[in-house]
């Protein structure tokens, strides 16, 4: 099948445009680009429970080739140091934890892939980062998730993505090498301790700009496909409309999850309704949610699009009602370009027979350079969590970051 592949991808490219015109000039003229990361994350407790605490430093650099007779390779490599961690406190989950339970530096291969682009489809095989609803590159910590499989994404209709995606492997924040899907479906709480027949992921996706002048809306429907394991369906569209100096928008989303042939993961059946909705004017931006998860607490163990995502906690436990608020405000409207914060507060109720109620609140403000600091960026978060019969505890983290990329020579 990898053979085939490959021949396909060589035929087709001698027939099409090209930018780079010989192997030299291919890598000569290549981009690269890549991030720097200071990170200071902690996790305090009420309780007995450990503190939990990471300072590193680390980051991300990537190069890409010119295409030649339209294809490309990619290369990317990510890195988490730890700087003077405590080792009196539990891993954060920014740096690897050691087998005594130590902070460990890291350093691995993010991505290594060969990639086509004809007839407005890009074709890219290989180790890769990947950006879907439930399975992306979920970029919270120093090193995003990535993947190791073929993705097909075609733009040939205007206002139409259409993509395609056949996963075997991924990678967490921490990990230093792929462990395959099916292991990092047996990983989460509630699933089976192992899943012996591997499994890949296989997705499908649509989305879609509506082509209507008198306000902007954008439909999107996603099919997550893992044999033998589980299936998910995943509906979003996201509506805008602006009068004068106010916009007014809203995103209803509804996801499907069920487990399917031999249910090597065991029994699942859950679905999730969510609404976001507001306003915007003058740099403020209100934002209502609320989501309803069913009868079981939703998989999601590469990133999701889940109804409300705050800084700890997400909807999509069982049975669960969750409702939050968000007031942001971007700075920029009174002189200071590159300056925002917002506080974003949530409840999570469930039956008692489930779990215990608890919410969230979160402040947050954040700074981008611009002019001659361009690149450079700040940020602080911190975040109370309160459980109701339940241990208390406090999020906080706080970011130096600095962009960086080359083009060409």
């Amino acid at each position: 099948m990898k053979r085939i592949l490959l021949m396909s991808v060589l035929i087709i490219s001698f027939s099409c445009a090209y930018a780079a015109d010989s192997l030299q000039t291919m890598f000569s003229e290549g981009t690269a680009r890549g991030e720097i990361r200071v990170l200071d994350f902690s996790r305090d407790f009420d309780g007995s429970t450990d503190t939990r605490r990471d300072d590193a430093v680390g980051g991300l650099f990537y190069f890409k080739t010119a295409p030649l007779y339209g294809i490309s390779f990619g290369l990317g490599f990510a890195t988490v140091n730890d700087m003077f961690s405590d080792e009196d406190d539990a891993v954060y989950g920014i740096l690897k934890k050691g087998d005594d339970g130590d902070h460990e530096s890291m350093t691995r291969l993010q991505e290594a892939y060969i990639q086509g682009e004809w007839f407005k489809t890009t074709v890219k095989y290989g180790a890769q980062e990947i950006s879907t609803p439930f399975l992306d590159r979920h970029d919270l910590r120093m090193i995003p998730r990535s993947y190791k499989g073929l993705s097909v994404v075609n733009n040939s209709v205007s206002g139409l993505t259409a993509s395609a995606y056949y996963i075997t492997d991924s990678m967490g924040w921490t990990d230093d090498d792929f462990i395959s899907m099916s292991d990092a479906v047996a990983a989460e709480p509630g699933g089976a301790s192992s899943i012996d027949d591997e499994k890949p992921m296989i997705i499908g996706g649509l989305s879609y700009v509506l082509p209507v002048q008198s306000f902007k809306s954008t439909a999107q429907g996603w099919f997550y496909t893992m044999p033998d394991v589980f299936r998910e369906t995943y509906f979003k569209v996201s509506l805008s409309k602006t009068f004068g100096d106010f916009t007014l928008f809203s995103a209803p989303s509804l996801l499907y999850q069920k487990s399917q042939g031999d249910e090597l993961n065991g029994e699942l059946d859950t679905d999730q309704v969510g609404l976001n909705a507001g306003v915007s004017a003058y740099g403020v931006t209100f934002t209502g949610f609320y989501a309803k998860t069913g009868d079981d607490t939703l998989l999601a163990p590469w990133g999701d699009d889940k109804a409300i995502i705050q800084q700890v906690l997400a909807a999509g436990r069982a049975e669960e009602d969750a409702y939050a608020a968000k007031l942001a405000y971007d700075f920029t409207k009174v002189g200071v370009k590159g300056l925002s914060a917002y506080v974003f507060y949530g409840q999570y109720d469930v039956p008692a027979s489930t779990g215990k109620d608890m919410s969230e609140t979160d402040y947050n403000i954040q700074y981008a350079f611009s002019g001659k600091l361009d690149g450079i960026g700040l940020r602080a978060r911190y975040a109370s969590i309160e459980i109701d019969g339940g241990e208390d505890y406090t999020d906080t983290r706080f970011y130096v970051t600095y962009k960086f990329a080359f083009n060409g020579k």
